[in-house]
Order: structure tokens, then C-alpha cells, then sequence
């Protein structure tokens, strides 16, 4: 591929995930706007903001950062190869941790995968201290399932 053909389609790349971003918003759908392949690729488009957005709870005293500290338990998500649910750890108003309970893993091409976006997705969490976070690529559905899931694990936990 000549640098103009891949110039080219990093442009109409850029225009797409533009449009499924601005789409997604209108729908109340968070996705983010990095996107890193779970095969070490990675490209910046324009970053989204922050935000904080059955289940069950552990929670506890409540802060001004936002949270209620505790650990509360996302509902699980259908993720296309096997379900997500995640737990998001809160202490002094903030999301120190967030644990997968379940994720897909019944074979070598899902356990290599999410070895990749799980600990990408754990970081993009914490670092946005909120659910709206950079989408995997190569983990799409973990990574809607993993956003799904930590936004009812955080509806519980928002002061």
C-alpha cells in the first residue's frame, strides 16, 4: 500500500469512527475515541471528556469526589464469545480498581485478546475515573460489554 492510499484511509478511518462516535453520543452510548488493536497498533483520534457514569453493592462512607466508597458489581453483559460483568473498587470518592468477575476465555484467541484489552480497558477506567472509556479494537465486544457493565457497577456507587 503506497503512503497516499494509506493516507487516504486513515482520513475515511478518522471520518467513520467519527460519525459511530457522534452516533453513539446521540444514542447515550459512551465510546472512546483511541483506539488501540489488541495487536499493538494504535491510532489517537479526538479524545472524548471524562465522565462518571443486576447488580449488587458493598458500599460504604461517601465523598465529594462523586462515589460512594464500597465495591459494587456491575450487571453481566453479553459480549458475543461469553459474558462480561466487572466490579469497580471505590475509596475516597474515586475508582481505585476495577476487577473482571467474568470475561471470554474459552479459547486461545479470547485469552490472548483480552490479556491485551483487559489491562487497557483497567487503565482507561481508572485514568477517566468513569465508564466512558477508549474502545479496544480487536476487543470490541469486550470493550462495550466491560463499558456496559462498569456503568451499572457505578450507577450504584454515584452519590
Amino acid at each position: 500500500m503506497s503512503a497516499t492510499d494509506e493516507l487516504g484511509m486513515e482520513v475515511l478511518m478518522k471520518h467513520i469512527i467519527r460519525i459511530v462516535m457522534t452516533a453513539a453520543l446521540s444514542a447515550g452510548v459512551s465510546l472512546g475515541a483511541y483506539v488501540q488493536t489488541a495487536y499493538g497498533q494504535s491510532r489517537t483520534f479526538t479524545p472524548w471528556p471524562a465522565s462518571s457514569s443486576s447488580s449488587s453493592s458493598s458500599g460504604g462512607s461517601s465523598s465529594s469526589a462523586g462515589y460512594t466508597d464500597g465495591t459494587f458489581v456491575g450487571r453481566r453483559e453479553y459480549a458475543y464469545y461469553g459474558t462480561v460483568q466487572v466490579e469497580a473498587v471505590i475509596n475516597g470518592g474515586n475508582i481505585v480498581d476495577v476487577r473482571f468477575l467474568d470475561y471470554p476465555n474459552d479459547n486461545g484467541t479470547s485469552r490472548y485478546i483480552n490479556s491485551v484489552a483487559i489491562p487497557t480497558l483497567i487503565r482507561e477506567a481508572v485514568g477517566a475515573q468513569g465508564s466512558r472509556v477508549n474502545l479496544v479494537s480487536g476487543a470490541t465486544y469486550t470493550s462495550e460489554a466491560f463499558h456496559n457493565s462498569l456503568h451499572t457497577a457505578l450507577l450504584q456507587a454515584v452519590n
